[in-house]
């Protein structure tokens, strides 16, 4: 793009309030990410950790500067972050952030003061929020996207597996999903009952919400077993929950499968064991696939023209006794050399919408051509 291109290409934007790529520059591009979770992990499994492990292995596979700042689940602190990286009199490029405890709008808002542009993952605004603060690249210009896993569809394949482990049993089910407020929390939920809505001989028993962590999910799964001793299946939204539910089935020496959504390693190990059914893997790479779209956004390739400015990326996957020791190995003993090349299109160019499969990582991992 020459000088000329360059002007009018801004004063399009300017007119129109479309926010347009940065094309590329010798300086890598700086990233800050607003991680909602804890540096440390306390009880409420290492998600947010991971997030921010493979992100940095995404940054360096492209040479873009990583800064992450950990809110430590407090959603004021992380809305003072947002300030701190507004107020900054050398802003970075990209601020990634997430709707946690519907902090997102304030936090847009607070952002839209910067020149950074800025991209949603995780957990996506609400409509009433959206009602308030418009879309990407309307009334906050430089929200230039945002990127969710298909939490729905995870939720629909996690409970189809365990549907057809019973057999012609049916199923009877028992949910523990995260706290109300969090959309992913409830799209999870929502994926589980739309299978079994259409499934024979299924229904969910009862659905409770819980904090996250293995403690408040072991002590509910108690509770809910003695109350529904039917019940023949637990699905839980996180590791820490399916843990807590796995143990709470043990301790009654009740039969019942149990599964989640995370596949973090301590998950991976029960489900290679035979303890825990099915994982739903795969949500702690969202960060990575933020890292390639704004890679290639920032070489001049929008990702607005392959899939939209609104990301729903359907690449969760099962992982299941036999599977689970391979998934794990390259996971979390090989994690520092996964190429992430290969998903960005302007490394790898094909035509389409981006394709996340988790199968090309875990080829590649293993010498898979």
């Amino acid at each position: 793009m020459n000088r000329r291109q360059a002007l009018l290409t801004c004063a399009y934007a300017g007119l129109t309030g479309v926010s347009t790529p940065v094309f590329a520059s010798k300086r890598p591009p700086r990233v800050v990410f607003l991680n909602p979770g804890e540096a440390v992990q306390r009880g409420t499994g290492q998600h947010w950790q991971l997030v921010s492990r493979f992100m940095d292995v995404a940054a360096q596979t492209f040479d873009m500067q990583l800064e992450i700042l950990y809110a430590e689940r407090d959603h004021l602190l992380m809305q003072r972050q947002a300030e701190e990286v507004a107020q900054r009199a050398d802003a970075p490029d990209y601020v990634i952030i997430v709707n946690e405890k519907m902090a997102a709008q304030r936090m847009l808002r607070t952002l839209a003061r910067s020149s950074a542009r800025v991209l949603l993952i995780h957990n996506d605004l609400t409509p009433d929020q959206r009602r308030a603060v418009g879309n990407e690249r309307q009334l906050i210009p430089n929200w230039i996207g945002t990127v969710t896993a298909d939490a729905e569809r995870g939720g629909f394949r996690l409970m189809q597996f365990l549907y057809r482990q019973l057999g012609q049993n049916g199923a009877q089910v028992i949910g523990i999903t995260g706290d109300p407020s969090t959309p992913v929390s409830l799209e999870r939920a929502a994926g589980v009952d739309d299978f079994l809505l259409h499934a024979s001989n299924a229904r969910t028993c009862q659905l409770v919400f819980s904090d996250w962590s293995y403690d408040d999910s072991n002590q509910k799964a108690r509770v809910l077993l003695a109350r529904y001793p039917e019940a023949n299946v637990i699905w839980a939204a996180n590791d820490a929950m399916a843990l807590g539910a796995l143990d709470a089935v043990k301790a009654r020496h009740a039969r019942v499968l149990v599964g989640g959504m995370g596949a973090l390693q301590e998950a991976l190990d029960r489900v290679a064991d035979g303890g825990l059914a099915a994982m739903m893997a795969g949500d702690y790479f969202l960060g990575a696939w933020a890292m390639v779209l704004l890679h290639d956004y920032h070489q001049g390739k929008d990702f607005a023209a392959n899939g939209g400015v609104r990301q729903k990326l359907d690449f969760l996957t099962v992982i299941y006794r036999e599977n689970a020791a391979r998934y794990a190995d390259v996971v979390f003993r090989s994690g520092a050399t996964l190429d992430f090349a290969r998903y960005s299109k302007t490394r790898s160019p094909r035509p389409g919408p981006y394709d996340f499969n988790l199968q090309y990582l875990l080829d590649a991992a293993s010498g898979v051509s």
